[in-house]
């Protein structure tokens, strides 16, 4: 047993006794692995942080993913361009019977079908965006059902009752909202596929 223990030390003797030699002359042994104290002196120094160039490039990676997001939500409603008119036709053709009432009661005949307009509203923004996080317009389809189904029947019945103001307040809010989604859709159609 003595004479195989010897066997296998008397090998790995050689090698051994390179690596402290190279260990102590700072030059990396034989397997590629340098010894500590070549490689602490070898290390590079470390540059100084620029914190005003760290802050530009966050701010310009902050950039190029809105800019990322906004190319892919574009160019998602483009492809549901129809279902989006389609929806804005029905929104609009509700604005107008509420603008045609000429009585607080065929505003509140009006107002009755609200449940069946939302329906249909929430039915039809289902199939523009089934999970809610791709069309930019879906904040502005809530706002025109939230006014169709409260603020703008108030409006129209203050109207009938001789105070004009909350009318002409929702139809600037309305009119606005519609403007900007229809600048929107326009940049959307003219939009470029990946």
């Amino acid at each position: 047993m003595a004479a195989f223990t010897v066997a296998l030390v008397v090998p790995l003797l050689p090698g051994a006794c390179q690596r402290q030699s190279a260990a102590r002359d700072g030059v990396p042994a034989r397997d590629g692995a340098p010894d500590s104290a070549g490689a602490a002196a070898k290390v590079p120094p470390t540059l100084p942080e620029d914190p005003e160039a760290g802050r530009r490039s966050h701010q310009q990676w902050e950039a190029h993913l809105k800019f990322e997001e906004r190319e892919r939500q574009l160019g998602y409603d483009r492809r549901k361009m129809k279902e989006h008119r389609a929806l804005l036709g029905v929104l609009l053709a509700a604005r107008k019977r509420y603008d045609a009432a000429r009585t607080p009661a065929a505003v509140a005949t009006l107002s009755a079908r609200t449940p069946a307009l939302l329906e249909e509203a929430h039915r039809r923004i289902t199939a523009i965006d089934h999970w809610g996080v791709n069309s930019r317009l879906l904040p502005d389809y809530q706002a025109l059902l939230r006014a169709l189904s409260d603020t703008y029947p108030a409006a129209v019945t203050a109207a009938l009752k001789g105070d004009r103001q909350p009318l002409k307040e929702a139809r600037a809010d309305m009119d606005h909202r519609l403007a900007s989604m229809r600048e929107w859709l326009k940049a959307a159609a003219e939009s470029e596929d990946e």
